[in-house]
């Protein structure tokens, strides 16, 4: 009974970072996602992480505010790990937006799943590809081990790092305009000859409409490129994405 309240505690502890974590997590932090389902996940992983992690988080505190601190801090913690898987899968989104304007496509919508909102249909796509390439490449493991590590870069008695969460963050951001460019740079070459050739023949022979008749022929030649290329460039975000996970490890 003594240690009762120190396992409480702990639990409590690590289901706030992990808890928060799973709110912006791909895949299971997305709207569709019943909540109780993704309290469960939660809950399973705190369970199974506070053994782990249990030496590295002090005794209870004795004041309601300074616990009242420390579960906001933990909670911030995790929303930052959190954030950073959702940011690198926004770079599908505006790769799927970018492809969808070079095709002729950019008025298509669906809806997104990971965006919880109506996006460009390649975007769609890609995201629900992400998901699946995710998890079936164990991806998300490393993200279920970099929460238990964070407990050693992010004590739980150390000041709260805002400049490492806010350098870790404009990385991300960064790194996901990157991979939308790397994802979609067949496209943009393929959307810049296209304008530049039709504009030339509109020039040569203004009184035939060239784009409108050739819409349908960038539309189908963009669906077909889109095709051919989106393997190559889910490989690499894949990776990067890899990449993030093994950072917080």
């Amino acid at each position: 009974m003594e240690l009762l309240p120190q396992t409480v505690w702990v639990i409590g502890v690590v289901f706030a970072r992990v808890g928060a974590l799973m709110m912006l997590a791909p895949g299971i932090g997305d709207q569709f996602v019943p909540q109780r389902a993704r309290l469960i996940v939660a809950l399973f992983i705190a369970f199974t992480l506070a053994p782990v992690v249990s030496g590295k988080i002090g005794p209870v505190p004795t004041d309601s505010g300074d616990m009242f601190l420390a579960i906001l801090k933990e909670i911030v913690i995790g929303l930052s790990l959190g954030l950073t898987t959702r940011i690198l899968f926004s770079a599908l989104a505006t790769a799927g937006a970018i492809a969808g304007m070079q095709s002729g496509l950019g008025m298509a919508m669906a809806f997104d799943p990971s965006q919880q909102q109506q996006g460009a249909v390649f975007g769609t796509f890609l995201a629900l590809l992400g998901t699946a390439l995710v998890f079936q490449a164990d991806v998300h493991h490393l993200f279920i081990t970099g929460a238990a590590k964070s407990f050693d870069n992010f004590l739980p008695s150390a000041p709260l790092p805002l400049g490492d969460i806010a350098q870790f963050g404009l990385r991300a951001f960064s790194q996901a305009f990157a991979l939308a460019i790397q994802i979609t740079a067949p496209l943009l070459l393929f959307g810049i000859v296209t304008n530049i050739a039709l504009g030339i023949i509109n020039r040569v022979a203004p009184a035939i409409q060239v784009f409108f008749i050739a819409q349908p022929i960038q539309v189908l030649l963009g669906i077909m490129l889109f095709a051919v290329t989106a393997g190559a460039g889910m490989l690499v975000w894949l990776e990067a994405i890899a990449e993030a996970g093994r950072s917080l490890n």
